[in-house]
């Protein structure tokens, strides 16, 4: 099955060097993460990754324009753990241990996760860790 992506708002904010984020909405569609990772991909991107400060200010920056996915609530980022508290996101990048970004009591996860942010109007962006077949998802945040 296809997953046709609605992009009802274009944010390309610029982070790192080269990074830029898009945040996509799938409409009434429930997506898994590998399904998130191949709305990315449709798009010529991938499942975004925050790499330093300046991405993460980027990122808050995409979610909370006008017509951002506050909607979502959650949505889909690129980064898995393999159960033994190290999170890596999808370019081979480690996530530091000292990356402060994680919601309150996160990740609380010891079993193979991904990783999704929580999207609140005027609240900076969190992230949290959850099973990766889980599809109550309907945005994703990609950059390139």
């Amino acid at each position: 099955m296809q997953i046709k992506p609605k992009i009802p708002y274009l944010s390309l904010q610029k982070g790192s060097p080269r990074r830029q984020y898009l945040a996509v909405s799938v409409g009434n569609t429930n997506v898994s993460y590998s399904e998130g990772q191949t709305l990315c991909e449709q798009v010529g991107a991938g499942l975004a990754t925050v790499l330093t400060d300046a991405d993460y200010v980027a990122l808050n920056t995409t979610a909370h324009q006008r017509g951002a996915p506050h909607h979502c609530g959650r949505v889909h980022m690129g980064a898995t753990s393999s159960g033994n508290s190290n999170w890596v996101w999808r370019t081979g990048a480690l996530l530091s241990t000292s990356w402060n970004y994680w919601h309150p009591g996160e990740p609380s996860r010891t079993e193979i996760a991904c990783m999704r942010a929580i999207v609140q109007q005027d609240v900076p962006v969190t992230f949290t860790d959850f099973t990766c077949e889980n599809t109550g998802i309907k945005c994703v945040l990609c950059d390139a």
